[in-house]
């Protein structure tokens, strides 16, 4: 399973050939270093692992772990900001040398694929926002301020206790999330660029990962 390590910019409109109008998500995807291969006689699995995001190499060093920076200072590479790992066959592994690059080329116009990314964050929500629950009837006698309350948890003597996955109040967002089979509507090499029919979780300039689809 291959893939690159972008960014997302945000989001746009382009204009179909037949003057249909389709909005895109932007992804800044700059060329992804090959940074080493995990093999099935050491690791037990093929992959290949990308690199991603330069970083200046003083800004590194106090920013950043010793462990972390010397797996670069090991195959004399430049540090980088994040680290990924895409599963590929034992045939496929030989695609991609050590040190040299992949870019947006991977992909091309019409591909399916799946975005991975970290969603935004809405802070503490209740259960009509979180869960979505219908809540309660504006006009129902007696009642006072509870329209969006979740009602009732608990369980009688037994089991004596609230079920764990019990939907209820609490931090909503920032979660890891896949959204899958969407459409690659343009790529644009010279600026690195993708352009993705759909919506791509995350914050503009957040992370996201672009593989071919699954389904």
């Amino acid at each position: 399973m291959k893939g690159l390590i972008g960014k997302k910019v945000g989001m746009t409109t382009v204009f179909a050939e037949d003057g249909t109008a389709v909005p895109v998500t932007v992804v800044e995807v700059a060329p992804n270093l090959v940074h080493g291969h995990r093999t099935q006689e050491r690791d037990g699995y093929t992959a290949v692992q990308l690199a991603h995001g330069e970083l200046d190499e003083k800004k590194a060093e106090r920013r950043e772990t010793k462990p972390f920076l010397g797996q670069f200072k090991k195959k004399s590479q430049k540090p980088h900001k994040t680290i990924r790992e895409f599963r590929v066959s034992e045939k496929e592994l030989g695609d991609f040398a050590v040190g040299s690059q992949v870019t947006v080329a991977l992909f091309k116009k019409g591909d399916k694929v799946d975005v991975t990314g970290t969603s935004r964050g809405f802070g503490f929500a209740g259960v009509v926002k979180r869960h979505h629950m219908k809540g309660q009837a504006r006009n129902a006698a007696s009642a006072h301020e509870v329209h969006r309350h979740m009602g009732a948890v608990g369980q009688r003597k037994t089991p004596g206790r609230v079920f764990k996955g019990k939907r209820m109040p609490g931090h909503m967002g920032v979660e890891k999330k896949t959204v899958q089979n969407l459409s690659v509507v343009d790529v644009i090499p010279e600026n690195n660029l993708l352009l993705i029919s759909g919506s791509v979780p995350g914050y503009d300039k957040s992370l996201v990962v672009v593989r071919p689809a699954v389904k």
